[in-house]
């Protein structure tokens, strides 16, 4: 008796008459008589759904015909759904059971059409009434009909077009987390024009973190792509790739070779460095960058970074079988740290104590003293007992 009645309450839901089992009629919450705003267009009566809400809209619909459901798109377990009753002199359902349109795919495609149209004319009675700031609020319902062209004269850009940084670049967002975010809310086109709005498409692994740091040292934006080509903000964007880049290192100290359990890299140690690109410059004191696989493969490490920060730009740390090796992570982090606080240290004494590694494995040599002499390239020459 469930499905029978489920599948009544189904049928029903747009027919034009009342329907009753054992006499309780049935909900028609998609009948034209329902109440509902229907609009009589080209293939018949459309209903949209949620137009007045961004979080409301829909993307999906139903197709009925004669009262009957004929058509559902993709639903993914959407609710508010646009509902179209189809002018049955015009459109035709199959004999006998009449639940799927003779030439469907044709009919859908012009459904669509019709359904783009009327949302469009929806969205531009939107657009001039209410303020820029809620209108770019229905972004995802414009990028799905194919309406972005919509936004290209409003003083104001959805937040889900720009990002901006909020940590510090790696190489894998999938092991380390994300280093920018969407912005938690619209801009306006001034808000926009006092930042900087960059493009920047290089992999860190093999081009380096360089242009990454730059715009990050510049609180700059980062554009996401997703509006129309002929939307005012390509005129504001700065593709960093496409412009020179220069690395200086001020004051550069030494260099010395990192060998880790993973990752074995040399690293130049400096007081500061700093990137440029085109004719702008940023001077960068506190974090390391790796300089990438295709320009020198090294890490520029500035006086007040000493932190392991940096590997996270040169390997993502994950095996042949794409496992993210956490602890060897840890530990060439750990071993990194020394290696840094060992090169900066004024005192060769402290530099050696935490470069050399732990004993406890090795009872013999407890309460021992000894003397380590090394080569001029840093091997040990000799050890003996003090």
């Amino acid at each position: 008796m469930k499905d029978v009645q489920d599948t009544l309450n189904r049928l029903s839901r747009g027919f034009p008459i009342p329907v009753s089992l054992n006499d309780l009629f049935l909900d028609r919450q998609y009948a034209l008589d329902s109440g509902l705003r229907f609009v009589e267009t080209e293939i018949g009566a459309i209903y949209l759904s949620g137009i007045d809400e961004p979080l409301g809209m829909s993307d999906e619909f139903d197709v009925y015909l004669q009262g009957l459901p004929i058509y559902r798109s993709h639903s993914y377990g959407s609710r508010n759904r646009h509902i179209i009753h189809l002018d049955s002199s015009r459109f035709y359902a199959r004999l006998p059971d009449r639940d799927k349109l003779i030439d469907e795919a044709d009919v859908v495609k012009l459904v669509k059409s019709v359904l783009t149209k009327e949302i469009e004319k929806s969205l531009f009675f939107l657009k001039a009434t209410v303020s820029v700031e809620e209108f770019v609020l229905f972004y995802e319902i414009m990028k799905h009909w194919g309406l972005l062209s919509l936004l290209n004269d409003v003083p104001a850009v959805p937040m889900q077009a720009l990002h901006e940084f909020d940590d510090y670049p790696n190489c894998d967002t999938d092991a380390y987390g994300t280093f920018t975010s969407r912005l938690n809310m619209s801009l306006t086109r001034s808000e926009v024009e006092a930042r900087e709005v960059v493009d920047i498409d290089d992999d860190i692994q093999e081009i380096g973190a360089a242009r990454y740091m730059f715009a990050r040292e510049r609180n700059a934006l980062i554009y996401q792509g997703g509006l129309d080509n002929g939307h005012w903000i390509h005129s504001m964007i700065r593709n960093l790739d496409d412009e020179e880049l220069t690395i200086e290192l001020v004051n550069e100290t030494h260099g010395a070779f990192f060998e880790g359990d993973w990752i074995s890299i040399y690293v130049r140690f400096c007081d500061s460095y700093r990137i440029k690109i085109g004719n702008d410059f940023v001077e960068i004191a506190g974090d390391a960058f790796y300089q990438g696989q295709e320009n020198e493969d090294q890490v520029i490490l500035p006086k007040n970074d000493a932190s392991g920060y940096v590997l996270k730009q040169i390997s993502s740390y994950r095996s042949e079988y794409e496992d993210f090796q956490e602890s060897t992570h840890e530990s060439d982090m750990y071993a990194f740290e020394s290696f840094v606080v060992a090169n900066t240290s004024s005192d060769p004494a402290d530099a050696m104590k935490r470069l050399l590694p732990g004993f406890s494995g090795c009872p013999s040599l407890y309460g021992k003293s000894f003397v380590i002499i090394l080569n001029d390239s840093g091997s040990v020459a000799s050890v003996t007992t003090a």
